[in-house]
């Protein structure tokens, strides 16, 4: 398994919990959902909750693919988590109409794609899937694409900050 067990055995069982909870019919999903105004709760559950079976397993795959195929620590995956739940949703709720709960890893998923931007070998190459990925998001209904957008940038932005940059001579 080598190096970052725990980190690896935590998003192991993150993955099996949310793709288990998923498997649960949610009645209200403004009780577990973030959106303009929602209550606390929503805020921090959202993150573990799915609409469907495949949107869990899709997200806990790429967060178990992340974690597994790069070097991150329990404190960038909290990090991570603090990030996509602080979305300011009440402010850009109120421009851009975000009343319908919202749900899913997907947020923390994208924090940790705009983490590692500095460590990827193809860097053009793969900001300009992020931006396919990110864009894409935006024409599929139901799909929170400023929530992705969000949490993409700041993961980029926390990269950017804590990435060395090599000046050539």
């Amino acid at each position: 398994m080598g190096t970052r067990k725990v980190e690896k055995i935590a998003v192991v069982v993150i993955a099996l919990f949310v793709t288990v909870l998923s498997l649960f019919h949610i009645a209200d999903w403004s009780s577990v959902g973030i959106y303009a105004h929602c209550p606390l709760p929503g805020r921090f559950l959202y993150p573990f909750f799915h609409a469907n079976v495949f949107h869990a397993i899709l997200n806990a795959w790429c967060l178990l693919a992340l974690v597994f195929t790069y070097d991150i620590s329990f404190w960038r995956l909290l990090a991570a988590y603090i990030v996509a739940v602080s979305m300011p949703v009440d402010t850009l709720g109120t421009f851009l109409s975000l009343e319908t709960p919202t749900v899913g890893l997907s947020g923390v998923v994208y924090v940790l794609f705009g983490s590692i931007s500095c460590e990827v070998v193809r860097k053009r190459y793969y900001q300009l899937w992020m931006c396919f990925y990110i864009g894409i998001g935006f024409l599929f209904p139901n799909t929170n694409a400023w929530l992705h957008l969000y949490c993409y940038v700041a993961g980029l932005v926390w990269a950017l900050l804590n990435c060395p940059f090599n000046r050539k001579k």
